[in-house]
């Protein structure tokens, strides 16, 4: 039987939620423009045109002017994906490599940032397919990006590894075994099939090594 393990990318792979949150609300600082929202949790495993509908909610034409100026801003104060890379994740991609599982990463995050991710990590290899929240019509919750995912990998079990409502939303809508990855901040994950408080943990489900 062929299995399959999906990762989310952000807050699952690398700790990086915080920071994309302190930039965002850093650049509308510096603009003098308050955004829709400044509560952290509203933008947890959103994709980048969700953020930006809750960042401006009302006005179209300055939203789109916003997002292409952000860009700039983005490419002056990156993150270092290396830092925030989870310890486990090295071992835990290895030992499911080595258990003949398909590794696959499905991520609402832009394409450039998941590229950057894995090249600053050094975890291209690991996964046999990736797919970002640019390449389907409809963002987490919406299924999409999981059947797809299933549809190229064509195994025969899956599990996807999750944190944000939206993301454990969409990988169980696709009718997968869905694992909450707990942080450090609050979260609504009861969706979820299990919750494990380290990637490590995942090692040793059941659902793994049945």
């Amino acid at each position: 039987m062929k299995k399959a393990v999906i990762f989310d990318m952000d807050g699952v792979l690398i700790d990086s939620e915080p920071f994309y949150f302190e930039r965002r609300m850093e650049y509308f600082k510096e603009k003098g423009i308050r955004p829709g929202s400044n509560k952290f949790e509203d933008y947890v495993g959103n994709s980048e045109k969700q953020t930006w509908e809750i960042l401006v909610p009302k006005d179209e034409t300055k939203r789109k002017q916003l997002q292409q100026d952000y860009l700039h801003y983005k490419k002056k104060n990156q993150i270092d994906f290396s830092k925030a890379l989870r310890s486990s994740v090295s071992k835990v991609l290895d030992e499911l490599l080595e258990a003949g599982f398909s590794l696959s990463l499905a991520s609402s995050s832009p394409r450039s940032e998941i590229d950057q991710m894995l090249s600053d990590c050094k975890l291209m290899d690991y996964f046999s397919y990736t797919i970002s929240g640019e390449e389907v019509k409809e963002s987490k919750p919406n299924p999409e990006i999981y059947l797809v995912s299933q549809e190229v990998l064509k195994c025969d079990d899956y599990l996807a590894i999750e944190d944000s409502p939206l993301g454990i939303a969409a990988a169980k809508a696709a009718g997968i075994y869905t694992v909450a990855l707990q942080q450090d901040f609050l979260l609504d994950q009861k969706a979820a099939d299990s919750i494990i408080s380290d990637l490590k943990e995942i090692l040793t489900l059941p659902q793994l090594t049945r």
